[in-house]
């Protein structure tokens, strides 16, 4: 409640089931006599659509299932991140950052330095893709890490 939802799938027959979704979420909430505010399905990709990127910069969380995605592609969204909010988290079943990341001189500019991320557990059952569980991660995005370690640089 309170808050805008925006999503986006590059699979037709995904999106078309999210705005099924989408429609019946608004009706029930209707008929609950529920506010709600802005509920968005695209049909797109997320790397090339110049709403989500608006979006992105505005969102204070931003869910990204991405357990199938190549590294190349994780990369593509890690600069997408690079946009957002100190504070926003996002929240994915495969990290964006290893749990060990170390900040350094050689890796200071690199999008994985302003997340900080914690790993979480769900368990059998949890999840609609499998029965099994596994884990999955929140990211903050957090600059201020970044920054005193710019300032005790020599």
């Amino acid at each position: 409640a309170g808050c805008e939802g925006h999503g986006i799938e590059i699979m037709e027959i995904p999106a078309r089931l999210a705005k099924r979704q989408a429609h019946e979420f608004k009706a029930r909430m209707r008929l609950y006599n529920v506010r709600t505010n802005k509920l968005e399905i695209i049909h797109g990709d997320f790397l090339e659509n110049p709403e989500i990127h608006s979006v992105l910069r505005q969102a204070s969380v931003v869910l990204v299932n991405n357990y199938a995605f190549d590294s190349k592609l994780n990369q593509s969204l890690m600069q997408l991140f690079l946009d957002l909010e100190d504070g926003t988290q996002i929240i994915s079943l495969r990290p964006f950052v290893p749990l060990d990341f170390k900040l350094s001189t050689r890796n200071a500019g690199s999008p994985e330095s302003i997340l900080r991320v914690k790993c979480y557990p769900y368990w059998s059952d949890c999840v609609s893709w499998t029965n099994n569980g596994g884990e999955y991660y929140i990211h903050t995005v957090d600059r201020s890490q970044l920054q005193r370690f710019f300032e005790q640089l020599p």
